[in-house]
């Protein structure tokens, strides 16, 4: 999911587009909500189901690499201004062409810093003239765009992961119906809005919190058919064949037809990929959970995610067309991410778990 986010902003990778960016981010969030929903009700229990427990391990999550991205991201713009003699200053540039005043400045400070509101400037613009923020349905329209004041444009994603993990505990602990009542009026709401206010640009697609939150909670669904699942005896050769055929799935996805219904905002492609993605998660969790390959490949995640745009960055100012090309920055991206698990995540990790070991 994480190189389908880097096909998509760097034009494919080999020629495969894989699912694209949106479907991508929310198949991320079902994952995610899969994951809440098994943690809070099989390890944050007893003596562990502290709310504050809970929030600080998934913001130890998030926020080191995170920080080491941005700074990366910061120290590298600087090194560009110097080396180009004040001709090319990325990110900074945006700062200096617009004259914020101190309100847009500090929000779009703390937004760098601490994620929260990031999300929000895919909904405001900014006025060039006096530097005052606006609401805007769709943000293309402005200039200069909002987002690209953002170091890290791609960590709006972890603003929604964020707002998810403060409301879990207090919604993924109910009973089955309430779930179920909240994912139906989330669609509810976006079908809606769909058909009669006509959200059908960014960054209604995929950005909005209570559309998106019927996907966060659709992991919750999977987390109950994981339950279902477990208590059969089922052949690991299974999973692999719901591997294989998620993985020729994804490659093939932007290659097969897009069948639309006018009162739906997803193609029928796109629903199926949603419900093989529900039905995929909790037999795959089931059978190769203690895989030590799998759980490694599903540590770099997150850090390809949250870097690949720094390398992005770096690879464009490289002279050679060698390192422009989107495979290498893929690689690029996978060998910074196994460096910032091992350096970063890994250390915060064994922090994180003995936090939780404290509270037997």
């Amino acid at each position: 999911m994480a190189l389908s986010v880097v096909a998509a902003h760097f034009g494919g990778i080999f020629g495969m587009k894989f699912v694209g960016g949106q479907m991508a981010v929310q198949a991320f969030y079902i994952i995610s909500g899969f994951y809440m929903s098994y943690i809070l009700n099989q390890k944050y229990i007893g003596a562990k189901s502290s709310y504050k427990l809970f929030i600080g391990n998934r913001f130890l999550r998030l926020y080191p690499v995170y920080w080491t991205v941005l700074l990366f991201t910061v120290f590298f713009c600087i090194y560009v201004n110097y080396k180009t003699s004040g001709n090319s200053f990325p990110v900074f540039g945006n700062y200096q062409k617009v004259e914020a005043n101190l309100f847009s400045f500090i929000f779009l400070a703390l937004s760098n810093i601490f994620i929260f509101g990031q999300d929000m400037v895919m909904f405001l613009g900014i006025n060039s003239a006096s530097g005052q923020l606006f609401f805007t349905d769709n943000f293309t329209n402005t200039s200069p765009q909002l987002f690209t004041f953002l170091f890290v444009p791609q960590a709006w994603t972890l603003e929604l992961e964020m707002l998810f993990y403060l409301i879990a505990p207090f919604i993924l602990r109910r009973k089955p119906p309430v779930i179920f009542i909240i994912i139906i009026c989330s669609i509810a709401i976006r079908i809606w809005s769909f058909n009669y206010f006509n959200t059908i640009n960014d960054p209604w697609t995929y950005r909005f919190f209570p559309f998106e939150i019927a996907f966060f909670l659709s992991g919750y669904i999977c987390y109950r058919l994981f339950l279902k699942i477990r208590q059969y005896s089922c052949k690991p050769k299974i999973a692999w064949y719901f591997l294989f055929g998620m993985l020729l799935f994804t490659i093939l996805f932007y290659h097969l037809p897009s069948v639309g219904l006018k009162f739906l905002p997803f193609s029928l492609k796109e629903l199926f990929y949603f419900l093989g993605i529900i039905i995929t998660i909790p037999i795959l969790f089931h059978h190769l959970k203690n895989r030590t390959w799998d759980n490694r490949l599903g540590e770099l995640s997150y850090p390809v995610y949250i870097s690949h745009m720094f390398v992005g960055m770096v690879c464009s100012f490289q002279a050679e067309k060698f390192f422009k090309q989107s495979w290498v920055i893929a690689l690029c991206t996978i060998i910074l991410s196994f460096l910032l698990n091992k350096f970063i995540s890994q250390p915060i990790e064994k922090i994180r778990q003995a936090r939780l070991a404290s509270k037997v």
